[in-house]
């Protein structure tokens, strides 16, 4: 019998949402052990990494799937898109913590990832220690690695701007006779939905056969489209990007599918992600004006965006512009931002916060 005995008291069967890794304190994961799990044999293992460090996000999607398939789920709470060493910390701490307390089998660690988590996912795989990848919403941005030595199911919504990315990856995948699996689904730029999810811990199992991507005119023409409109929007001055992103929130909310609608939610949520990772890196910088201009760029593509427009208030006031500072504040509240602490202990809100207007804003955050 093997000697792991901290798993004793965790429950089987469902998600815990945060659970704290010992000795590191901050650090976290969210976990799901299947039903049947015990610590009497070994277990396959999927480490999930979100962009924006939600590990319950992806426990809970897969955990079904884990359920069924006897996979154990662990999904980091720290590790999000930025800087590489907090990224590489936080999956050290989820590695060491769930090796001392549950039965991990280690040739069958996998790894899932959405957007940045899928950079890091595949860069991590190239250690040989990953027996399989989840490529959600990203692939190989820059080209595919000389080895991949791991078996690979690439997923991307139809609405993705990073759909193309993915495309084309399979195809050069299966140019190189790489087996691996692509699938699209409805959707944008998210984790795959939970029938994939089982679909892919199937894959990693040998029970799906591979399928790469079909050679289409229509994506090609298709993945050249985004890129000119892409273009258009980086290049263009502020009258004709407003004009181009009013035109595409238009055709993105018609309700029926077609290429046009897929076409338009791309360009905008590329377009909107874009500029928020460049407005707070401006905000790193401690260039406000620059940060300003992207979070402004962000909001012609999602303008119901309550987070961002906070952002922009916080960015606006850096720059001395109280009332663009306090107006933004007014969207945020009004697009649901409503984190009263945040707005009360921003250093660069404080002039803000001594104008007549903000009392209002006050208000309504209590």
């Amino acid at each position: 019998m093997l000697l792991v005995i901290a798993a004793v008291e965790l429950p089987r069967g469902e998600v815990i949402e945060s659970l704290a890794v010992d000795g590191a304190p901050g650090q976290s994961y969210a976990l799901y052990l299947p039903s049947s799990y015990s610590a009497e044999r070994r277990w396959p293992i999927l480490y999930c990494l979100d962009p924006l460090a939600r590990g319950g996000i992806p426990v809970k999607r897969f955990a079904a799937a884990a359920e069924k398939d006897g996979f154990i789920v662990a999904g980091s709470n720290n590790c999000r898109n930025g800087p590489i060493a907090p990224e590489y910390e936080a999956i050290r701490w989820m590695l060491t913590d769930t090796h001392a307390r549950l039965a991990i089998d280690d040739a069958r660690i996998y790894a899932a990832g959405m957007s940045g988590g899928a950079r890091t996912a595949l860069e991590w795989a190239q250690n040989r220690a990953i027996a399989g990848v989840v490529a959600c919403a990203a692939g190989f941005g820059n080209g595919l690695p000389r080895e991949i030595p791991f078996r690979l199911f690439a997923t991307a919504g139809v609405d993705d701007f990073n759909y193309d990315e993915l495309f084309q990856n399979s195809l050069d995948l299966a140019r190189r006779g790489i087996a691996h699996r692509f699938v699209e689904f409805d959707g944008g730029h998210d984790w795959l939905p939970e029938p994939l999810a089982l679909e892919a811990l199937d894959f990693f199992l040998g029970k799906v056969a591979p399928a790469a991507a079909q050679p289409s005119r229509r994506q090609k023409d298709a993945a050249n489209r985004y890129g000119k409109l892409t273009e258009m929007v980086q290049s263009d001055g502020e009258a004709d990007r407003r004009k181009l992103l009013d035109d595409m929130r238009r055709k993105s909310a018609k309700p029926d599918d077609s290429d046009q609608r897929r076409m338009a939610r791309r360009v905008l949520m590329g377009t909107f992600i874009g500029a928020v990772e460049q407005g707070r890196v401006a905000m790193d910088e401690r260039n406000y004006a620059r940060a300003a201009n992207y979070f402004g760029i962000a909001l012609m593509a999602r303008p119901e965006a309550g987070e961002i427009w906070y952002q922009m208030a916080v960015a606006s006031a850096g720059t001395g512009n109280k009332r663009g500072a306090v107006e933004s504040l007014e969207h945020a509240v009004a697009n649901g931002f409503n984190d009263r602490a945040r707005v009360e202990s921003e250093p660069l809100l404080q002039e803000v916060r001594k104008e007549a207007r903000y009392r209002a804003v006050r208000e309504k955050l209590k």
